[in-house]
């Protein structure tokens, strides 16, 4: 990949593994862009950052490509942006059975799929146009394969997975790859919101390893996909061995 046109976007990056991701990738050398529906607490020197609902299409082509106006066809795309929820299809209440609510599955889909389909469809259309190979990397999770509890975030990430594939057999022949990275349970401050405290020994006790991942080893793993040229639609496991 030319050194000359190191330009990376990162969608979620007022979140905390979208923060570092794009923390990662500036401290290597990228001119990096943050996109976020909402404004960061603060923005490090050298971080551009663009507030924008990639849920809504209309939206994400008017905010995407007036930064590729101003910077030219980014090199990689990272889709981060997206919301845990937990909730399970049904649950039992004093008046009897209720389902899932359909605004919060409504916003997990949009935040997390449909928020990637519309910025990996802009994206890919400018380094189209700009004839420029590059790198979409869609972070994906083992809920993928089904975590009951959390239907909408599982639907989610598995639609994001079939789109990745999908899009690499479709952007491979154009020299642009598309890529997924399924991270198991890593050790944020989401994770510790959304596990109770008493599971979290016993899921780092589930995992081979017998701990929970380090954002810091998903941003290694960005890396690797950048740099390896052969791969491309699929969907790299970051779990430490817990999904076999």
């Amino acid at each position: 990949m030319s050194e000359g046109r190191r330009t990376a976007l990162v969608t979620g990056s007022a979140g905390e593994i979208g923060r570092r991701l794009a923390l990662h990738l500036l401290a290597g050398g990228w001119n990096v862009v943050g996109i976020d529906r909402v404004s960061p607490a603060s923005t490090p020197e050298g971080l551009v950052s663009r507030c924008c609902d990639l849920a809504d299409g209309t939206e994400a082509t008017r905010v995407l490509d007036e930064i590729a106006r101003e910077r030219g066809a980014c090199d990689v795309l990272v889709n981060c942006a997206g919301h845990i929820a937990n909730a399970p299809l049904v649950t039992i209440g004093p008046e009897g059975w209720v389902v899932h609510d359909f605004d919060l599955w409504d916003e997990v889909i949009g935040s997390g799929l449909t928020a990637t389909f519309h910025a990996t469809a802009v994206v890919a259309r400018q380094m189209l146009a700009a004839k420029r190979r590059g790198v979409i990397i869609n972070i994906s999770s083992v809920c993928a394969d089904g975590n009951p509890g959390q239907v909408a975030y599982s639907a989610a990430k598995a639609g994001m997975n079939g789109l990745t594939r999908a899009l690499g057999k479709e952007l491979g022949p154009f020299g642009i790859r598309v890529v997924a990275i399924a991270p198991g349970y890593l050790d944020t401050a989401s994770t510790k919101a959304n596990v109770p405290p008493a599971r979290l020994p016993k899921i780092a006790g589930q995992v081979p390893i017998r701990r929970l991942g380090d954002v810091q080893e998903l941003c290694t793993a960005v890396d690797f996909v950048i740099a390896n040229e052969y791969v491309n639609a699929t969907v790299l496991s970051l779990d430490g061995g817990l999904v076999i």
